[in-house]
């Protein structure tokens, strides 16, 4: 099948509104390099010997209880353990990205990375270590002064922000545990810091975009508010996956996910998924504390698993059938 009928898009569930590149002047070649494969490996269907991106969950512990979290609903069932990722395992998961030949690591699933103590070291440890690409999703509550410098100091190289309206009420309804006030502070400050002294960190806000008018217009007022001060906004829709007891979502023709083939989530529960939206752990390949990531990668399972991408046939996955990523509108 020709990949350009189906228009693929490797990162189809994200819109991506580009105001500033600067920061690229900053980035070495193997950074450029590794962009180009994170395109054409899902686009070409290619399987590599290693996952590009590795993403590690150093807690599930988060300060926030935000309805469209995933992390919320385990909370509330009980389902949450609150660990925290010792050194001891944080240094032999990035020896074995190094080793491997992973560029990025991404810090953080279900939890959020700023409350863990040692995430200044993590991102200092991946970067003396060799990784290329050292990325932290945060909710910005965190994001003071002492812990915002260190971070930038540290080599951090991609900040994505979760910053979901400008309207008080309606992001405090969305970010239950804050004000809107904070995290503005926050914002503004590392931006500032950024632009002075670390002018290779690539600042992002992204929001939870809901199907109503009243959304779309947050994110046209988020490009007023931050145009000229970030340098990308976007959106994610809100997703929804099908319980095991629903009809599943209609098959679409030609479609393949790009996850399996891109990345490893490592969860903090020692649990090794295929793909950010297994929230309930319903594709695990393998527990990055009883196995190395390389067997993981290469397991049957694993395998088999994106082969079934590869060969057009996602839809013989039960939980890939419930995922509304297919259906997710470019």
């Amino acid at each position: 099948m020709d990949n350009n009928d189906t228009g693929f898009d490797a990162n189809k569930d994200f819109q991506d509104e580009i105001i500033n590149e600067d920061w690229k002047k900053h980035r070495s070649q193997e950074y450029f390099d590794y962009r180009e494969l994170w395109e054409s490996v899902p686009e070409n269907k290619i399987e590599t010997d290693f996952p590009l991106n590795v993403d590690i969950e150093t807690t599930d512990v988060c300060n926030l209880k935000c309805p469209m979290c995933s992390r919320t609903i385990k909370a509330e069932a009980g389902l949450l353990d609150e660990l925290m990722i010792t050194r001891e395992e944080y240094s032999s998961l990035i020896d074995q990205c190094v080793e491997h030949g992973a560029k990025a690591i991404k810090l953080n699933y279900d939890g959020e990375p700023l409350s863990h103590k040692d995430v200044v070291w993590h991102v200092k440890h991946a970067k003396d270590r060799g990784i290329v690409d050292v990325l932290i999703n945060t909710n910005a509550t965190l994001l003071k002064g002492k812990k915002a410098e260190p971070l930038l100091a540290a080599g951090l190289d991609t900040l994505i922000i979760s910053f979901d309206a400008v309207s008080p009420d309606l992001y405090e309804d969305a970010r239950v545990g804050t004000t809107i006030g904070i995290v503005i502070d926050n914002i503004y400050s590392i931006v500032k810091l950024r632009n002075e002294k670390y002018p290779g960190c690539q600042i992002k806000l992204q929001m939870v975009m809901y199907d109503d008018p009243i959304w779309r217009d947050q994110f046209d007022a988020m490009k007023i508010m931050w145009g000229k001060l970030v340098d990308s906004l976007g959106y994610s829709p809100v997703v929804s996956w099908k319980e095991k007891s629903e009809d599943p979502f209609p098959e679409v023709e030609g479609w393949w996910c790009s996850q399996p083939l891109q990345r490893m989530v490592l969860k903090i529960n020692g649990k090794v998924s295929v793909c950010c939206p297994d929230i309930w752990d319903e594709i695990v390949v393998g527990d990055w504390r009883k196995e190395k990531l390389i067997d993981i990668w290469n397991s049957d399972k694993f395998s088999e698993f994106r082969r079934s991408h590869i060969e057009g046939d996602y839809y013989s996955n039960d939980t890939c059938r419930r995922c509304c990523y297919p259906h997710l509108e470019k």
